[in-house]
């Protein structure tokens, strides 16, 4: 706008820290007018940042834990606060998000397709499982050794103009450790069926 750019930059899964946020703060005073957003995607966006100085601000962002340019799983993958933090959940979030985007990012390095993660740590969506390419909701499942953290699937929901749920399977269940795997099966399966441009919420239905 104006000549000037809009650079935005992930978090990790949602995390970041009041330190890298208070030299956020400097760099938007630095690099730009000072201004900040925030996104619904969990990422920020620093704005009114002259072309000259736009690959400086990428390389420091990058300092401070934020990526430009980051790989479809990490642009794609967010998650609620999670057990750590928050009364109502069921399991641990974060910290699983950033496993299976690292997991994906190693099993999957040409992977491309913009494709959607959220980890939840409840059935109360704060991470909007139901709306995700790979929806996963936080629940407690019985084990051999007791209670273990697992998740329900939901697959294919999407926003926008074919806006749409996505579909929970019967009994389509995973524990926690079992998610990148399960993930990783998914979209080795998408990539060799799907047809030309499509998209994994229509291969889904």
């Amino acid at each position: 706008h104006d000549g000037l750019l809009a650079v935005g930059a992930t978090t990790k899964s949602g995390r970041t820290s009041g330190t890298a946020l208070n030299e956020l703060a400097g760099l938007a005073e630095r690099h730009g007018s000072g201004r900040v957003r925030l996104t619904a995607q969990q990422g920020v966006v620093v704005l009114d940042v002259a072309e000259t100085a736009s690959e400086a601000l990428i390389e420091e962002l990058a300092l401070i834990g934020l990526t430009v340019r980051p790989s479809a799983f990490h642009r794609g993958t967010m998650a609620c606060t999670g057990i750590e933090f928050c009364k109502l959940a069921l399991v641990e979030t974060k910290a699983r998000a950033e496993t299976i985007r690292m997991e994906m990012e190693k099993r999957l390095p040409d992977f491309d397709t913009p494709i959607t993660i959220n980890v939840n740590g409840c059935p109360n969506s704060c991470a909007r499982f139901q709306v995700a390419d790979i929806g996963f909701k936080g629940m407690v499942q019985k084990g051999a050794d007791g209670d273990v953290e697992a998740f329900q699937v939901h697959l294919g929901g999407q926003m926008g103009t074919d806006a749409a749920f996505g579909l929970k399977f019967r009994g389509l269940k995973v524990t926690a450790d079992e998610a990148p795997e399960y993930t990783e099966r998914v979209l080795r399966g998408f990539l060799q069926r799907r047809e030309e441009g499509e998209a994994f919420a229509a291969y889904v239905s």
